[in-house]
C-alpha cells in the first residue's frame, strides 16, 4: 500500500462545488488502494480578506495576531472538506497544522518548519482514515500559531511527504503542469512534461508562483518527486524529479520573472572591510529578504551598494537603514521602485556562455534597460522597468524558441 500527499490550493477549493470535485480526485486515488494525506489552502480570497480586515485596524497589525488571524482560513477549508467525504461515505479527519505535529521556528509569517512528529497522524492511517491537515501553519515549541508565508502550503504538503516517506506528492492547482514562462503573459507558453529539481527550484526563487521554493528544497533533498497537475482535468501534469530524459539538451527551459521589485542604494558607503556586512545584518535583523546585489568600489574610501527588496517590504527596509544611518556610514539613501525582474533558466547554460549574451542582445534590440544583473550557473536575472516586462518576455520567449520541442532548440549563434 503506497502513501500518497495530494495537496490542493485555494483555488481549487474555492467554493464547495470545487470541493465535491477534490474530493472526486481523493476518493479515486483512495480506491486504488493508497493511504491518503491531504494537504490543502484557505479558499480562494480567504487570506486576503483576513488581511484587509486586520489592515483596517492597523498598518502595522501585530505579527503574532496575523499569524492566528491566517491560521484560521485552512481550518475552514478542512472542516468542509472532510465534511465532504465523510458524506460520500469515507473514513476522514482534519488536523490543524500543530494537531498534525507540524513543529516551526519561532519567525511570525515567515515560519520554517523544524520537525514534524509523525506519531499524531499515523494511527488514521493505519485505520484507513483519510486524513486532511491545514497547509501554511504550524506551532512553535512555546505553542504560538506561525505561518509558513505565500505558498506555505505547498511547504507543508512536501514535508509531510517526506516526514511520512510518501511514494508521491501531488500538487493540484488552476494550471495542467509547469510552463516554460506563465501562459497568462505569453501565449506561446508550452507546458514541460518534466523539469529537474534544480530549474523548478530556480524558477521557483525567481518568481514562478506555480510551487513554493522551499517545497522544491524540500522534494530536492528528500528525492520526494513532485507533480504538478490541474484540479479541473484529466491532462497529465508535470514532472519534477533529479534527471530528466525530455529536452535535456534545451539550453533555456524557461522564464521566470517577480513584478513589485524595488531598489535600494547606498551612496558613499565607507569602504571598510566590515561595511557591507553590517549593512545585511540590520536588515537581516528584521527578517527582510534581500535578491540582487551590485557594489561599485569607488575609490579606497567609498562604495556604492545596490540591492533589491520586494516592494511590500521597502519602507521597512529603509526605516531599519535610516535608523542605523550612522553605524553603517553612508552618505545618502535613495531608492526606486516600478521594477521586475526577468530571468532565463537552464541547466545547459552552465557550459555555454554565449546564451547570456544573446539575452542582453535581444533585450537591446527591443530598447529595454537592465539596471541589475544577477546570475549562476543554471540562471541569468536582469532588473529592468516593469512596463517592459511583457515585452521582455514575449521576445526572449521567441528569442530561444521555448515554444517548439527539442529539435528546434536555441543554441548560440543560430
Amino acid at each position: 500500500m503506497a502513501l500518497l500527499v495530494m495537496k490542493f490550493g485555494g483555488t481549487s477549493v474555492a467554493t464547495v462545488e470545487r470541493l465535491r470535485r477534490a474530493a472526486d480526485r481523493i476518493i479515486q486515488e483512495k480506491e486504488a488502494g493508497n493511504q491518503i494525506i491531504v494537504v490543502v489552502s484557505a479558499m480562494g480570497g480567504t487570506t486576503d480578506d483576513l488581511l484587509a480586515k486586520a489592515k483596517q485596524i492597523s498598518n502595522h497589525p501585530s505579527k503574532r495576531e496575523t499569524d492566528v488571524l491566517l491560521s484560521t482560513g485552512e481550518q475552514v477549508t478542512i472542516a468542509l472538506l472532510s465534511m465532504v467525504l465523510i458524506e460520500k461515505g469515507y473514513e476522514a479527519v482534519s488536523f490543524t497544522g500543530w494537531q498534525a505535529g507540524i513543529r516551526t521556528e519561532a519567525s511570525y509569517g515567515r515560519a520554517r518548519i523544524s520537525a514534524i512528529d509523525t506519531s499524531l497522524i499515523r494511527p488514521c492511517l493505519r485505520q484507513g482514515v483519510i486524513v486532511v491537515v491545514a497547509g501554511f501553519q504550524g506551532m512553535t515549541e512555546s505553542g504560538d500559531i506561525t505561518t509558513l508565508g505565500r505558498g506555505g502550503s505547498d511547504t507543508s504538503a512536501v514535508a509531510l511527504a517526506a516526514a511520512f516517506g510518501a511514494s508521491r506528492c501531488d500538487i493540484y492547482t488552476d494550471v495542467t503542469g509547469v510552463f516554460t514562462t506563465d501562459p497568462r503573459y505569453v501565449d506561446q507558453a508550452r507546458k514541460l512534461r518534466e523539469i529537474s529539481y534544480d530549474e523548478m527550484l530556480e524558477l521557483a526563487y525567481l518568481g514562478a508562483g506555480v510551487l513554493h521554493p522551499r517545497a522544491v528544497e524540500y522534494a530536492k533533498d528528500n528525492h520526494i518527486e513532485l507533480v504538478v497537475r490541474s484540479s479541473f482535468s484529466n491532462e497529465p501534469g508535470t514532472v519534477i524529479k533529479e534527471e530528466v530524459g525530455m529536452e535535456k539538451t534545451k539550453l533555456v527551459r524557461g522564464l521566470a520573472f517577480e513584478k513589485n521589485v524595488s531598489k535600494v542604494t547606498l551612496l558613499g558607503l565607507s569602504n571598510s572591510v566590515s561595511a557591507v556586512s553590517r549593512v545585511f545584518d540590520v536588515i537581516a535583523s528584521k527578517q527582510i529578504s534581500i535578491d540582487v546585489i551590485v557594489q561599485n568600489v569607488l575609490d579606497e574610501a567609498q562604495t556604492n551598494l545596490s540591492f533589491t527588496v520586494d516592494r511590500d517590504l521597502l519602507d521597512e527596509t529603509l526605516d531599519v537603514l535610516r535608523t542605523h544611518e550612522k553605524d553603517l556610514e553612508f552618505n545618502r539613501l535613495i531608492f526606486e521602485s516600478g521594477l521586475a525582474k526577468v530571468s532565463i533558466v537552464g541547466s545547459g547554460m552552465a557550459s555555454n556562455p554565449g546564451v547570456a549574451a544573446e539575452m542582453f542582445h535581444t533585450l537591446a534590440k527591443e530598447k529595454i534597460k537592465v539596471k541589475m544583473i544577477s546570475t549562476s550557473e543554471i540562471k541569468v536575472s536582469t532588473i529592468i522597468d516593469e512596463e517592459k516586462l511583457p515585452a521582455a518576455l514575449d521576445t526572449l520567449h521567441e528569442t530561444f524558441h521555448l515554444a517548439e520541442e527539442e529539435s528546434n532548440s536555441f543554441r548560440p549563434g543560430n
